[in-house]
C-alpha cells in the first residue's frame, strides 16, 4: 500500500467494498497543493483497480473545510507566476479526470466550507452528501480568473442556467447547504448532530451493492448524461441489464432472491399467494 503524507486511503476493514479517500491538510483547509494532486490521482487510479470496491467516500479531515480548492501559497502572485497558474489548471483538471474516470460510485461528504476548486471537486462526484452548516461558493472571479477545474463547464450541466451563473458570476463563498440543496446541487442535507449517523447509513446501503452492479449502472446513466440520444441510452441500458444477467456473482444474488421468501416484496408476495389460490 502507498503511503501517502497528504490524503488518507483506507478500505473499511468492515466492508472491504467501501474505500475512503480523506484530504488531510486540515490546517490548510484541504486546499490542494502539488502533493496532494499527485496523491489523488494516484489514489484513485488505484480504487479503479480493486474490483472489490464498489463505492468511494472523498472527504476532508477536520470540521473548518472539505476542500477550498488550489493552494495559493504556491505562488505568491497570479500575475507574476503565470507558471503556476497553468499548473494549478492543468493539474486540477488530471484530478478531476481522475475522479470522473473512477467506475466506483463516488461520494462526497461535505463538512464545512466547500470552495472554489473544492466545489469544483463535488461536482465530479456521483452523490454529495452535506452537513447543514456546511457552506459553497466558486470564488475565482473575486481573484480575477475563472473556475479552472471544469467548474464553468460541469455546473452549467448540473444546475439551472440562472443558478449556475449567480453562482459563477457573484463569488459568493456562503451559499448555505439549503440554497445548494433547493438548486439541486446536493444529494441531500443532513443536520449537523445527526449528520454522521445518517450518513454513514446511506454509505453503508450503497457499499452493500454488489460492485459490478454500481459500475453498471454508473456506465449507463453516465451515458446518458453524455448526451446520447434516448434509444441509443435504452440501448445501452438494455445491453448493461444482459451482461449483467451472466456475471456470476450477480447470478448468486438473483438465486438467494428467488429462494428467500423475506426477500421478496410485498407486491410479489401477494401475487405469489394470488397464484397459489388458483
Amino acid at each position: 500500500m502507498t503511503e501517502y503524507q497528504t490524503i488518507i486511503y483506507e478500505v473499511d476493514e468492515a466492508n472491504p467494498a467501501l474505500c475512503r479517500i480523506t484530504l488531510n491538510r486540515p490546517d490548510k483547509y484541504n486546499a490542494i497543493n502539488r502533493e496532494m494532486a499527485d496523491e489523488l490521482i494516484d489514489a484513485f487510479r488505484s480504487v479503479r483497480k480493486d474490483s472489490a470496491v464498489g463505492a468511494v467516500v472523498l472527504s476532508g479531515a477536520g470540521e473548518k473545510a472539505f476542500c477550498t480548492g488550489g493552494d495559493l501559497d504556491i505562488f505568491p502572485s497570479l500575475a507574476v507566476h503565470q507558471n503556476s497558474l497553468d499548473w494549478l489548471a492543468h493539474e486540477g483538471l488530471e484530478v478531476q479526470r481522475a475522479i470522473t474516470g473512477c467506475e466506483k460510485a463516488v461520494i462526497c461528504k461535505v463538512d464545512g466550507h466547500c470552495l472554489a476548486g473544492g466545489l469544483e471537486l463535488a461536482l465530479c462526484c456521483d452523490l454529495i452528501y452535506a452537513k447543514a452548516s456546511a457552506k459553497f461558493g466558486l470564488t475565482e472571479i473575486n481573484m480575477g480568473i475563472l473556475p479552472g477545474w471544469g467548474g464553468t463547464a460541469r455546473i452549467i450541466r448540473s444546475l439551472p442556467i440562472y443558478r449556475a451563473r449567480e453562482i459563477v458570476y457573484s463569488g459568493r463563498k456562503d451559499y448555505s447547504a439549503v440554497e445548494m440543496f433547493e438548486m439541486g446541487f446536493l444529494t441531500r442535507v443532513f443536520e449537523d448532530d445527526v449528520f454522521e449517523e445518517k450518513f454513514e447509513a446511506v454509505v453503508a446501503n450503497i457499499a452493500s451493492k454488489k460492485p459490478i452492479a454500481l459500475r453498471m449502472a454508473k456506465e449507463v446513466m453516465g451515458r446518458s448524461i453524455d448526451g446520447c440520444d434516448l434509444e441509443t441510452a435504452l440501448a445501452v441500458e438494455r445491453n448493461g441489464i444482459q451482461w449483467l444477467t451472466y456475471a456470476p456473482d450477480i447470478q448468486s444474488v438473483m438465486d438467494q432472491f428467488r429462494q428467500s421468501p423475506e426477500l421478496l416484496t410485498q407486491q410479489q408476495k401477494e401475487a405469489n399467494k394470488a397464484s397459489d389460490s388458483k
